[in-house]
This record gives structure tokens, sequence and C-alpha cells, in this order.
């Protein structure tokens, strides 16, 4: 006699069972993570600028790029109104009333991407942090109760056990495979005039 195999079908429902049990736990899990995430890395981004000595570097290059506004301003200032520039056409560049040192050079360092990269290296941090807290703890076993749980799945026999063994599983985590189904309330009786 041989043991039922389950069909391609078969798995990709139970799959999509498992999805529909466990993905609203783990998003929300998620979502509790991320709240505190955004907390740590504004803390983490203070501390490891000043930690790592980035904070005066940033106050210096932006020290810098203030002057260079400025030495532009009076550069700018000086060929709009020469006795040259009165007789003749001035670049539209000196006509401009406001400078930056922005262009399309993937070269140039501003205050705002040293910031970014310490938050890059801040949110690591906070992330690492994270994962040692109550809720960090609560969305590894989730995820991991789920791997698991779909391990079963790709390497069941039979649909028979692997119900018993996805309800075992899914206990664990305050979920049911097995589920009641549940009848509707009676209707009541309405008349029509």
């Amino acid at each position: 006699m041989t043991k039922a195999m389950m069909q391609k079908w078969q798995r990709d429902w139970f799959v999509k069972e498992l999805d529909r049990d466990y993905n609203p736990l783990i998003q929300a899990a998620e979502l509790k993570i991320k709240s505190l995430e955004a907390e740590a890395v504004e803390v983490a981004e203070k501390n490891l600028a000043d930690e790592i000595g980035a904070t005066p570097i940033i106050e210096e290059l932006q020290e810098a790029i203030e002057n260079v506004k400025t030495k532009m301003s009076k550069a700018a200032r000086f060929f709009r109104t020469s006795k040259v520039a009165k007789k003749k056409d001035v670049n539209y560049k000196f006509q401009e009333k406001e400078f930056s040192i922005r262009g399309y050079g993937s070269t140039q360092i501003l205050p705002d991407d040293c910031w970014e990269q310490i938050r890059e290296w801040a949110g690591d941090l906070a992330r690492k942090q994270i994962e040692k807290t109550a809720e960090g703890k609560a969305l590894k076993i989730l995820e991991d109760n789920k791997r698991v749980s779909l391990k079963d799945i790709m390497e069941a026999g039979s649909p028979d056990s692997l119900r018993n063994k996805l309800e075992s599983n899914l206990k664990k985590d305050g979920l049911n495979w097995i589920k009641d189904q549940k009848a509707l309330p009676p209707a009541e009786k309405t008349t029509v005039n």
C-alpha cells in the first residue's frame, strides 16, 4: 500500500493558510518595533556622532560651505556691478541672488550626507539593541515558528499527518490550525407591508 502524497496545490494551500494566520501577528510585532526603532535611532544618532567625533567635523564642514556661499555672493556682486558689466552682458550665473555648491557631481560631501551616514550606522546599532528587547524577541519567535511550520509543510508526506503537526506548532503562538465552523445566528422574521 502506498502513502498518499501531497500535491503542489495542497502545499500551496497550506502555505497560504499559514500566512493568513501568522502574517497579522508578525506585522503587528513589526509595527511595535518600528516605533521603538524610530526613538532608538534618534538617540543613537546623537550619541554615535559625539562618540566618534563627527559632530565637530560636520559643523566645520557647514561653516566652510557657508563661507563658500558668502564668497560666491561677493564675486557675483562684483561682476554684476563692475564698470565692464555695465557696458557688456554678464553671465547668468552672476545674476543669481542665492548660491549653492550643490551641483550634479557625486564627489561632493555635504553635512546632510554626513548625517545620513551616521543615521544609517545608528539604525544598525538601534536594530541590534531592539532585537534584545521583549518585542524584538517576540518577533523573532514568531518568525522562527512560522519558518518551522513552513518546513513541516514542505517535508510532509500527507495532509492528515500535517494537520496535527501544524495544530501543535500554532498552539505555541496562541493560534489554532483546526478551526471550528461557526453557525450564523438565526434570522429574525420580518414582514413586508
